[in-house]
């Protein structure tokens, strides 16, 4: 009976010391080629940090999180983490989790600018694009090949995109995010004065993806625009442009 608890003593206290870890020490601790944590106080438990800097590209400023302890009782991790780069720059706030599982999140929320996406993206677009992206992520789990549930949207306010061809407005385009047998799925729906499309978009297994849809051009369309619709796929009775794609990412 001593020997018992002794050893829920020693684990208490070792509890105890994990939960109150000051986040100094744990940043010492980090890769230091991968993330990059500035001015942390708190503990791993709840803190904050200025500035957490991941392969030396994206930052997050002004971080803060606070651990669900009840769930490690359950043998997940999950956080409620929240960013803010600034006025007019990029910010977020949810619920993240790990467990033996994979990654899992719920009530993201995530607001950035064009300008700030495009230096996220593996590749320079074609075109210029301007205007502001939201993004709410209600749940998230991980799953083969990506997902095991996904239901979210992203709103494109204000988009307009530039290129040799003209200028085209695009109002506000919707894209609402699903999981079907473990892909991730995409449907798009978009209208403005110059140009209506929907798409529905798939990606599975091995970066495999299929993109079907329609664009219909109105009168206010710029010409050099409406001509290059007509190379990207034939029109239907209703004198809108079918697309049919596939592929590998």
């Amino acid at each position: 009976m001593k020997f018992k608890i002794v050893v829920l003593i020693v684990l208490v206290y070792l509890m105890t010391l994990v939960v109150n870890l000051p986040m100094a020490v744990v940043v010492n601790w980090l890769p230091n080629n991968s993330i990059k944590i500035n001015n942390a106080t708190g503990s791993l438990w709840e803190g904050q940090a200025k500035q957490i800097v991941v392969n030396r590209k994206l930052s997050f400023d002004n971080v803060k999180w606070d651990v669900q302890l009840m769930a490690l009782f359950t043998l997940n991790l999950k956080a409620d983490v929240s960013f803010n780069n600034g006025p007019q720059a990029m910010s977020g706030k949810g619920v993240v989790g790990y467990s033996f599982s994979g990654i899992s999140a719920s009530n993201v929320i995530l607001d950035l600018s064009s300008k700030e996406l495009l230096t996220l993206l593996p590749m320079r677009l074609p075109v210029k694009i301007s205007g502001d992206f939201s993004a709410i992520i209600k749940e998230f789990t991980q799953g083969e090949p990506y997902c095991e549930q996904l239901e979210g949207n992203v709103l494109w306010q204000n988009a307009v995109v530039t290129s040799q061809l003209g200028i085209v407005n695009l109002a506000s385009p919707a894209v609402d995010l699903g999981c079907d047998n473990g892909g991730i799925t995409a449907f798009v729906t978009q209208e403005s004065d110059e140009l209506a499309t929907t798409l529905d978009i798939s990606v599975g297994e091995g970066g495999i993806y299929k993109l079907n849809g329609e664009i219909q051009g109105t009168d206010k369309l710029a010409p050099s625009v409406a001509k290059s619709l007509t190379w990207i796929g034939p029109k239907n009775d209703n004198g809108a442009t079918t697309l049919s794609f596939s592929g590998k990412l």
